[in-house]
């Protein structure tokens, strides 16, 4: 067969050549391996002598790159969400961004008014539903129909300044941005920010002294002080409060020290002066750097560094963002540190406040909002919840944050996108929430419904109380047992998971102990005999546990004065071997008893520890159990007999009542331990240990 004559080329026009960009290869060519030759004016001549279709694949041309600064890329994309809803945003692709326009580009105009006139019939009339779907749906209202219940649908209100804040769905502001959206043509807006008023942002600004006063004032110490304190905080503090990534702390700290045009934020300072103020507490018969060799002496005290903290709490206060959250945190900690109770509940339950209008207890955030961002933020708000719950427990306040499933839905922090750090293990704070939050229901269970309702206990509810503590403890990885091989910086995270446990054990356990030790003759039925002595046992039997995981504690050195954790553990247990040498005699009590002692004696004598050592040891002299002694101390922790300090698999606790509670218990409550219904403790017993 004669294949066809190829057309003719044209010849070139007098002059210079003009340089055309070469032409890709057709597919067929491509397959091939051959140069496309004679497509300049349409199908190649090996395509047009075979009688296919010459087809070129533009996508896979190369294109050239052209780099944007990052200033001209966020520019690019704010502008772009002036035009477009967030929740579009996160899949940035020219395939998106081309249906978008299309998209834009098919909508009706602006200009076009949303409102049919008065006595024009509408173009679509809704299809009636027939009466039998009326009558099956008319009992619930869905979702799609109720636009405020829905958190996509007008959750955040931006304010003046330029801070993102969430609003309730019982808010007026939530259902007029829905009747808004509801009465206009859809648009480029987002549906999830509530559009700010005519007359601008609100609040209005503060006044220029507030912002300005404390950046006068501001010191700081040299960086030698500022890095001892540093250090300090994530040795003692950073195991059980997470506030900070080392990356992100380091890295403010280094532009705060370095950088004189840095615009350091009243939270930051706020924070660094707390962070100071925990990092300097020492005993006053010696300086606040004066035994670290190579740090110089530091003219400011713990108590001036907690008092430019507290002058800065209106600024922080005014800028009401997740720094001031962190800011109030530790103030707040900073202050019970130095035993100011009262101060410390009052101030953390401004930084709950502050992540409420964050949105942090509904996991809301702006679309803006980085992944380590939003981890860092929830992150955070647990750290607050503990902090918040730790408060209002020492006097029996109530928390600020509301335990219902409806209140707060935030997921915990991932650990694979952002790491706790070097001085928390994986896994320590979740593990904790979920024992405050049994610790809570506890509380209601077992103390505060049995108050109100006629002093009646249940003795079903001790049962399942502590069955679920044991199935908590079965929960706890290896990684934070304390008896376990851990990093150095872990240890202290692990021993107090399991003295916080085992408090919580004491808590519910310990009312039994009193009631069989100063009323044993009330107690004339055999069954209930035998259940307060098992539950007095239970009792003993975590105190000896405590012991084990402080002698641990005690022999690698991460026991602590600066938080009321340490000291109030080793009250917990001298209470309940003071109970339990009023029960029946026993040396090994005694010496327990001793070394609890010891152990308090040779802690740092600061904060609460300074107050509460002689008040136990005036305790333990009136109660007269340790008569015929030389001494109360002296007692090392080799003296511990065998089968009391060696290994055993404990958990962790959340108990945070006062270590002088014991007894007002009992006596406020004096009727809570007189009837209990009929129940079994075996199943729940054997789960403890």
């Amino acid at each position: 067969m004669d294949l066809p004559t190829p057309p003719q080329r044209l010849d070139m026009v007098s002059g210079p050549p003009v340089r055309k960009r070469a032409r890709q290869s057709c597919e067929t060519c491509k397959t091939r391996k051959t140069r496309c030759v004679g497509g300049e004016t349409g199908a190649c001549e090996y395509c047009q002598s075979m009688g296919i279709a010459c087809e070129v694949n533009l996508r896979s041309r190369k294109r050239p790159f052209y780099k944007v600064s990052e200033e001209v890329f966020d520019y690019s994309i704010k502008l772009l969400r002036r035009f477009v809803p967030e929740e579009e945003l996160p899949d940035l692709t020219v395939r998106n961004i081309q249906e978008i326009l299309d998209r834009l580009d098919r909508g009706p105009p602006a200009s076009v008014s949303p409102i049919n006139p008065v006595g024009a019939a509408p173009e679509d009339e809704p299809p009636c539903l027939p009466a039998q779907e009326v009558g099956a749906s008319h009992e619930e209202m869905g979702a799609e129909e109720h636009p405020i219940l829905r958190e996509e649908m007008g959750c955040l209100v931006l304010d003046s300044m330029k801070k993102y804040r969430y609003v309730g769905a019982d808010s007026s502001l939530r259902w007029n941005h829905a009747a808004r959206i509801a009465s206009e043509r859809p648009g480029p807006i987002d549906p999830r920010i509530i559009r700010p008023l005519k007359t601008g942002l609100l609040p209005p600004a503060t006044p220029d002294d507030i912002d300005t006063d404390w950046r006068k004032k501001a010191f700081l110490p040299c960086r030698q002080i500022c890095m001892h304190y540093v250090a300090r905080f994530f040795e003692h503090i950073h195991p059980m409060y997470w506030f900070y990534s080392s990356e992100q702390f380091f890295s403010l700290l280094d532009q705060t020290l370095d950088n004189e045009e840095f615009v350091i934020s009243a939270s930051w300072l706020c924070s660094l002066y707390c962070i100071f103020a925990l990092g300097s507490l020492r005993p006053r018969d010696k300086g606040s750097s004066s035994t670290v060799p190579g740090i110089p002496e530091d003219a400011k005290s713990a108590t001036e560094y907690l008092q430019y903290a507290k002058e800065l709490s209106l600024a922080v206060a005014e800028e009401a963002d997740i720094d001031s959250v962190r800011a109030f945190g530790l103030l707040s900690l900073t202050m019970h540190a130095m035993c100011y109770s009262t101060a410390a509940y009052l101030h953390i339950g401004t930084a709950v406040r502050i992540a409420f209008s964050l949105g942090l207890h509904h996991d809301i955030f702006p679309k803006t909002t980085t992944s380590v961002e939003r981890e860092r933020a929830r992150r955070v708000w647990w750290t607050i919840y503990t902090l918040d719950y730790e408060m209002a427990s020492r006097f029996g306040y109530p928390c600020s944050i509301v335990e219902e499933v409806s209140f707060m839905t935030t997921s915990p922090a991932s650990e694979i996108l952002l790491d706790p750090g070097p001085h928390m293990p994986l896994g320590y704070q979740a593990l904790s929430v979920t024992l405050i939050r049994l610790r809570k229901k506890i509380t209601l269970d077992c103390f505060l419904e049995p108050t109100h309702s006629g002093g009646r206990l249940p003795i079903n509810r001790v049962a399942n109380s502590l069955g679920a503590l044991g199935e908590w403890l079965e929960t706890v990885p290896h990684h934070l047992h304390w008896n376990s091989a851990l990093p150095p910086q872990h240890r202290r995270s692990a021993g107090l998971l399991h003295l916080r446990y085992l408090t919580c054990v004491i808590s519910i356990t310990r009312p039994f102990l009193l009631f069989s030790v100063a009323r044993s003759s009330d107690i004339r039925l055999p069954e209930k005999k035998k259940c307060y002595d098992e539950l007095s046992s239970v009792c003993i039997d975590s105190a000896e546990k405590m012991v084990q995981v402080i002698t641990k504690m005690r022999e690698t050195q991460t026991l602590s004065s600066v938080t009321l954790h340490d000291c109030q553990s080793i009250g917990e247990v001298i209470w309940v071997f003071i109970l339990a040498l009023r029960r029946r005699q026993s040396s090994i009590y005694q010496q327990m008893l001793r070394f609890c002692l010891n152990t308090l004696s040779e802690m740092e004598k600061f904060g609460w520890c300074e107050k509460v050592v002689p008040e136990f040891e005036a305790r333990v002299y009136e109660s007269g159990v340790l008569e015929g002694d030389s001494g109360l101390l002296g007692l090392s922790s080799h003296d511990i007999p065998a089968d009391v300090a060696g290994p055993n698999s404990m958990g962790s606790q959340l108990g945070d009542l006062d270590v002088f509670e014991t007894l007002d218990l009992f006596d406020s409550r004096a009727s809570l331990m007189d009837i209990f219904a009929q129940g079994s403790l075996e199943g729940s017993l054997d789960m403890i240990f």
